[in-house]
C-alpha cells in the first residue's frame, strides 16, 4: 500500500538513477531527461482526466501531492495546473468546480466565479483532486471522483493535517501557501461531499 500522505516530487525517481553511477559519468543529461518524463506523463494523465485546455505550470514548487483527502482509505491526488476556461469541459470529463475559497467570503458559485481572477498571478493556478479508486487508486483510468478547485490563493501546496472533531483523528488536507502572507487549509468534508477552504496552520 503507498504511504498515505506522501508528498510526490516530479525529480523523486532520479534518487537511485544517481546513486546508480559509475565514477566519472555525467548526470545532468539522465537527470533532464528523467524530469521531461515525469512531467510528460503528468500532462498526459490531466489531458485524458481533465482535458486540453488545463496546462501545468512551468517550474512549479510542488506540482503534486498525494494524501486520503476523502477519508476512504485510498490515495488521492492533487495536482497544480492552469486553464482560461475550467467550465466548458466539466461535463465531457465529468469533473466537479469548486470555490470554497470563494464560499468562505459569500461567492460560492463556482460557475460564476470561476473566471473571477484569471489574470491574477495570486489566485490563477487551479488544483485538480482525483479520489483514487481501487487498487490503482488515483491512477485508475476511472476515478471514484475528480475536482477542480478555483480560486484557492497559494504559491505552493503541501499536505497537511487538521483536527475537525475533538475524539476524532486528524483529516489531510490540502496545504496552500502564500509565502508573503499566510497558509490555508483546503479539506474534503465527504459527509457533505462538499470543499471547505478556512485559514490557519496544520498540524505539519
Amino acid at each position: 500500500m503507498r504511504l498515505i500522505g506522501k508528498v510526490v516530487f516530479l525529480a523523486a525517481a532520479l534518487v537511485a538513477a544517481q546513486s546508480s553511477l559509475v565514477p566519472g559519468q555525467s548526470a545532468p543529461a539522465a537527470n533532464a531527461s528523467a524530469d521531461n518524463d515525469e512531467a510528460a506523463q503528468l500532462a498526459a494523465l490531466v489531458k485524458q482526466q481533465f482535458g486540453p485546455t488545463f496546462k501545468l505550470p512551468a517550474k512549479f514548487p510542488t506540482p503534486l501531492i498525494t494524501g486520503d483527502f476523502d477519508g476512504d482509505g485510498v490515495e488521492d491526488v492533487a495536482i497544480v495546473a492552469d486553464s482560461k476556461e475550467p467550465i466548458p469541459d466539466s461535463f465531457a470529463f465529468k469533473y466537479e468546480l469548486a470555490d470554497p475559497y470563494g464560499a468562505y467570503f459569500g461567492f460560492g458559485n463556482p460557475a460564476v466565479s470561476a473566471t473571477f481572477n484569471a489574470t491574477d498571478p495570486r489566485y490563477n493556478h487551479n488544483i485538480l483532486v482525483i479520489f483514487g479508486s481501487g487498487p490503482e487508486a488515483w491512477h485508475a483510468a476511472t476515478p471514484k471522483a475528480k475536482f477542480v478547485i478555483v480560486n484557492v490563493p497559494f504559491d505552493n501546496i503541501t499536505i497537511g493535517r487538521i483536527l475537525l472533531k475533538k475524539g476524532k483523528p486528524p483529516i489531510f488536507v490540502i496545504r496552500a501557501v502564500e509565502s508573503e502572507i499566510m497558509d490555508s487549509n483546503v479539506y474534503y468534508d465527504a459527509k457533505k461531499k462538499k470543499w471547505h477552504w478556512e485559514p490557519g496552520q496544520t498540524l505539519e
